[in-house]
């Protein structure tokens, strides 16, 4: 429980500017601690969230940081080094941190 509030708490801070990456509808980030009871799977074992629309912030964010990042054998957004970005700020390259995409947006909107 510990978890789950303090998980809450920092959702309310930006996302980390060195996060990339995007959902991949694993699914994995709705079962920690306990499996969310908004989590479907669809034909394809790919996850869709029943509430996504009104999805808490910690949804939303996940991850919010790289040390917040629980799954990061599954998940897909990453976190590149601050050095490497750094460089990639230096030669304009850097792109911007945007919300998580809603990967499969469609099969959201379906439900």
């Amino acid at each position: 429980m510990k978890h789950k509030l303090n998980r809450f708490l920092t959702s309310l801070l930006p996302v980390a500017e060195n996060r990339r990456g995007e959902c991949n509808r694993c699914g994995a980030c709705c079962k920690l601690p306990f499996p969310c009871p908004f989590l479907r799977f669809d034909e394809e074992g790919l996850s869709t969230c029943s509430a996504y629309l009104v999805r808490p912030p910690s949804c939303r964010k996940y991850p919010r940081t790289e040390s917040e990042q629980l799954t990061p054998e599954t998940c897909g957004y990453y976190f590149v080094s601050t050095e490497s970005l750094r460089d990639q700020l230096r030669a304009g390259k850097a792109q911007p941190v945007q919300e998580p995409a809603p990967a499969g947006a469609a099969a959201y909107d379906q439900q």
